[in-house]
């Protein structure tokens, strides 16, 4: 088996993530230490045959992991607290990293013993992650170890976004981790095309580290998006066009609403602010390149 319901969602690099990074704008970030080991899921699944439910342990990419995996997080002083909480709360799947003695997979870190370290916990009643400081609690109260929170930032601009990344990969680089994991808990309005984000949290990845914020920003005011650009107003344009036809197209009562319609819906999936520029100007540029027609009459005649 490659994949099943339950397996933790792929984390994008900040800069490519999809359907843009500033989709983090404006939101209310948790940066927490991405720490080198085995992702791994631990969590209560029912027979369905008998109903009979036990514990099952899952790689990031098998519903039951490999037997060397399953040892390694079973030998770990962690494996019974983690129980205790599926116990009390077996809606639960909770994701640790599974790190073995010595050194780590990449070769960044040292560990001095066989351990897991939990980084989120998912409810299957709700459907919902859990916030990172629900989940902080739930390992405190178990003393299991939580991936650490560096820091808690808000941004109105990529440019603030990106400063602050730079923060965060001269941090990692000092003390010597392998990174970190920017969360937003949250469901973006565009989740629909993205179906990872109906479950409340939307992840980017850069580099990592420390238990408890050293900084913070919670800029105040709007957010700051860049202005839709022209080659994506001109393939709204050819979308009105698709729909109306030359005849139709050449209408302008009938173009401009349609084409302001669209230029519209492209802002918004793709976090642009409007064009600083006229639509009708490109409208008319359009309708002379692509259609070879001239002298377009204004929307006033």
């Amino acid at each position: 088996m490659t994949s099943w319901d339950y397996r933790y969602p792929h984390i994008p690099i900040l800069i490519t993530m999809k359907p843009t990074p500033r989709i983090l704008l404006g939101k209310r970030l948790f940066w927490t230490e991405k720490r080198d080991g085995s992702n791994v899921a631990i969590w209560i699944k029912t027979d369905p045959y008998n109903k009979k439910e036990y514990v099952q342990i899952s790689s990031r990419n098998m519903v039951e992991a490999v037997s060397d995996i399953q040892a390694l997080v079973r030998r770990t002083e962690e494996y019974s607290e983690i129980l205790k909480i599926l116990e009390e709360y077996p809606e639960f799947v909770i994701y640790v990293e599974a790190c073995r003695k010595g050194r780590s997979i990449t070769g960044i870190e040292l560990y001095e013993k066989d351990f897991l370290i939990i980084f989120d916990i998912y409810n299957r009643s709700s459907k919902k992650f859990l916030h990172y400081i629900n989940t902080h609690q739930h390992g405190f109260h178990h003393d299991i170890p939580v991936v650490g929170l560096w820091a808690e930032t808000r941004h109105t601009s990529m440019k603030d976004l990106l400063k602050w990344r730079n923060y965060a990969l001269k941090h990692c680089k000092a003390v010597g981790l392998e990174g970190m994991v920017i969360k937003w808990y949250g469901v973006p309005k565009n989740a629909d095309y993205f179906q990872e984000f109906k479950k409340g949290l939307v992840q980017a990845k850069v580099k990592l580290d420390i238990p408890e914020p050293k900084r913070r920003k919670i800029a105040k005011g709007e957010v700051i998006l860049p202005p839709i650009p022209d080659n994506e107003i001109f393939g709204a344009i050819d979308k009105a066009w698709q729909e109306l036809g030359d005849e139709g197209f050449k209408d302008v009562s009938k173009a401009m609403p349609l084409i302001a319609r669209c230029v519209s819906e492209e802002c918004k999936n793709h976090l642009y602010s409007k064009s600083t520029k006229k639509l009708f100007a490109l409208y008319k540029e359009y309708v002379e390149r692509m259609l070879n027609i001239e002298g377009v009459a204004s929307k006033n005649e």
